[in-house]
């Protein structure tokens, strides 16, 4: 069938046609197939990035802990690591469950991604950062997620690094 509707074309019209379906083809061979999976794969970078971030702070927190000092990372000291004043303070403002990235940039700075974060107590919470730990926010940005709720990218530095 397909074969005698292509004979009672002229050459050109043939042309056009093999090449129209070649094209149609090759879309849907993109859309269906290729485009998945650079989508699959940009998700699993994201997520080692992500791995990569956390195992730089368990890292970074292993450090800290000396044998035979278990109370040392709940001192509360401003002598502690950026990580774990942003951990510890993150927790008692019930801000850690929206913490999603948290990122040592180097040593006197993190980088921080917050969702769906409620703003009122973020604000908060920066503020406490900054009178109790003389922490800075060197670069922010927010944008608005709910009602009274904000997503927010920010790095913080200690003060005077």
């Amino acid at each position: 069938m397909i074969q005698e509707w292509l004979e009672s074309m002229s050459p050109r019209e043939r042309i056009m046609v093999i090449v129209c379906a070649a094209v149609v083809v090759a879309a849907l061979f993109w859309v269906l197939a290729v485009q998945p999976l650079i989508k699959q794969s940009a998700g699993l970078e994201e997520r080692v990035r992500d791995k990569r971030a956390q195992l730089t702070t368990l890292h970074e927190l292993a450090a800290q802990i000396q044998p035979g000092s278990a109370d040392a990372a709940t001192a509360g000291g401003s002598d502690d690591s950026l990580v774990v004043i942003i951990d510890r303070t993150t927790r008692a403002k019930q801000l850690a469950d929206y913490l999603k990235r948290n990122q040592p940039e180097d040593a006197g700075s993190v980088r921080l991604r917050f969702e769906g974060a409620p703003f009122d107590a973020l604000v908060d919470w920066l503020g406490e950062l900054n009178d109790r730990y003389a922490m800075t926010v060197s670069n922010a940005s927010f944008d608005r997620a709910d009602a009274g709720r904000v997503n927010a990218s920010l790095v913080i530095r200690r003060a005077g690094v």
